[in-house]
């Protein structure tokens, strides 16, 4: 009977059972779901890089692009310096070359005292003077102005060409031709001229330029210069037989000259023009 009590009392107690979890109020997730924050952070990271990548792509890009300019900005200066200096020694050698010319015609009247004197016996009377010398200076003023006119011409289109403005040394030594065609600066401005165009790329303008330079001033000392150059651009443009025909014709009709050296040179490497 005791036995009976002691069973029926624990029958009475209530066992404690965990809680009951409702699923249903949380949204359901895929399998693979927990993978994605790390991929969407994966993904952010490798473009990251990619654009670090690409600045410093960006950077050296740069670099090389200002160096080319600089390297452009020196070729420039060194070219001008080169133009200068050929143009200052030729410039030089025509003046001692046309001064020859004055020295040899003042011997003969040194030497002869009586014919001068003689001339200066058979001027005109004091009254006549002053009328000659009001007329006589004028031409002259005019012939020094239209020579310094022409001079500062050149000089100043000369000057841009040599600082890089090809537009404004054509158009200024175009002009210069079209006052003074046969002006004592007319030769070395044609050839300026078609070195201008050259440095433009603008060949064919170039050749007349450089042809003018042999037709309308054959005794100018360009001229070998010219078919020089003429020379350069047929091997530039890949034609070997026309080069060949003007760097000979430089070094037959012009030898011992600079240009002449320079053609020969050039006669060798034209087996490589393909």
């Amino acid at each position: 009977m005791p036995l009976l009590l002691v069973c029926r009392a624990v029958s009475a107690e209530p066992s404690e059972l965990p809680s009951v979890v409702d699923n249903s109020m949380y949204p359901e997730v895929e399998v693979g779901a927990a993978v994605k924050p790390s991929s969407a952070n994966n993904a952010l990271y490798e473009m990251m890089k990619q654009l670090e990548q690409l600045q410093v792509e960006v950077r050296q890009l740069t670099g090389k692009v200002e160096e080319q300019a600089y390297l452009i900005a020196e070729m420039k200066k060194s070219q001008g310096t080169m133009y200068s200096d050929f143009d200052g020694r030729m410039q030089s050698l025509e003046k001692k070359a046309e001064g020859v010319k004055p020295a040899a015609a003042e011997n003969p009247q040194a030497q002869e005292g009586s014919v001068v004197s003689d001339a200066k016996t058979a001027e005109p009377p004091v009254e006549a003077v002053p009328d000659a010398k009001q007329q006589a200076p004028a031409p002259k003023q005019d012939v020094v102005k239209a020579a310094g006119d022409e001079k500062q011409q050149y000089q100043q289109a000369y000057e841009a060409l040599r600082n890089g403005h090809t537009a404004q040394a054509i158009a200024e030594f175009n002009a210069l031709l079209g006052k003074n065609p046969k002006g004592e600066y007319a030769n070395n401005a044609q050839y300026w001229l078609g070195e201008a165009y050259r440095v433009n790329q603008d060949i064919e303008s170039a050749r007349k330029a450089f042809n003018s330079v042999i037709e309308n001033y054959p005794g100018s000392s360009k001229v070998p210069d010219a078919l020089l150059k003429l020379g350069y651009i047929e091997v530039e443009q890949k034609n070997a037989a026309k080069a060949r025909e003007y760097l000979t014709r430089v070094t037959t009709d012009f030898p011992g000259s600079t240009a002449a050296r320079l053609a020969a040179k050039k006669i060798l490497l034209l087996d490589d023009i393909k």
